[in-house]
């Protein structure tokens, strides 16, 4: 992920913004939370004899990372759009509570009419149908150049999403943030359409960090740095705010854990595990690990 990277990141603040005050009102109380952790993809090779058994062939990968993982951050869809074979494949290798929280299709989220181009729409809802059960939120990553003024639009576009697909917004420009928060009558207007937000923690791009919910589900990207001491400390943070969230009523939170090229998500994500466990999170996804993998080297 080349958004927000910076080659030094030594003067970096990695504090969380202070809650969003409004987050209380916009979160409706109730009973159940479900934590879900995933990764941008699933195809690493060098997730060989880590969680994948050695000599797995690429076929079967998604197979066993539905095994470790809950969810998917669904990227390759911004780029294709699956067909009805592919989907078929893919929903005979997850388990059955598996979920895939698909990218829009950039088509839609950053050509110059894609969010009114109702024939890709149609297409893109097709393939939400398809995904059926193992459907989770989708999200719209919008361009760093997408800001407020050109809000009009994007109302439009949310005004025709069709109510029974979950959808979180991903935005960049920095006309969209106040002192760490989504500008509070865009979070409420997203609270009355049921419409989600995505939070990107990123070491570059501080200021589209954010700690607004607009419904009682949320999509948080945390973009690691090869297991620098900070990534330790950021998911406790993250563990801290989240459980925070969960007394208010957050029902669903998908944590996206991302690491360089993918090398060291595994290594991430087996300490995410260790961290939400220690903080008395309950079903915290279990990574199962090759019998010859050094534990050791995972930390």
């Amino acid at each position: 992920m080349e958004f927000g990277k910076l080659e030094n990141i030594d003067s970096v603040d990695w504090a969380l913004p202070i809650e969003d005050p409004g987050n209380a009102s916009r979160v409706s109380p109730g009973n159940g939370f479900k934590l879900h952790f995933g990764s941008p993809a699933w195809g690493a090779k060098h997730w060989l004899g880590k969680i994948y058994p050695p000599k797995t062939p690429p076929q079967e990968f998604l197979y066993h990372y539905s095994r470790n993982f809950n969810c998917i951050e669904l990227n390759t869809t911004h780029y294709r759009i699956p067909d009805s074979k592919t989907i078929t494949e893919w929903l005979s290798a997850v388990a059955s509570d598996f979920k895939f929280c698909p990218k829009l299709h950039k088509d839609i989220s950053h050509a110059r009419n894609g969010l009114v181009d109702t024939t890709l729409l149609s297409h893109w809802w097709e393939f939400l149908n398809g995904i059926q059960n193992n459907l989770g939120p989708c999200f719209i990553q919008l361009h760093e150049m997408f800001s407020y003024k050109d809000k009009m639009l994007l109302f439009r576009f949310l005004e025709n999403w069709p109510s029974e697909f979950k959808l979180s917004l991903e935005l960049r420009h920095p006309s969209w943030f106040q002192n760490g928060v989504i500008l509070p009558p865009l979070a409420d207007y997203l609270n009355r359409k049921n419409i989600g937000l995505v939070i990107t923690d990123v070491a570059g791009r501080r200021d589209v960090l954010h700690s607004t919910l607009s419904t009682n589900w949320t999509l948080i990207r945390l973009i690691g740095n090869n297991l620098h001491e900070s990534d330790e400390r950021r998911l406790g943070d993250w563990a801290l705010r989240i459980k925070e969230w969960q007394k208010l009523g957050l029902r669903d939170c998908y944590l996206f854990l991302h690491q360089p090229d993918d090398v060291k998500t595994i290594e991430f994500s087996t300490l995410a595990e260790e961290v939400f466990t220690q903080m008395s999170y309950e079903n915290v996804p279990h990574f199962k690990l090759e019998k010859n993998l050094d534990l050791l080297s995972l930390i």
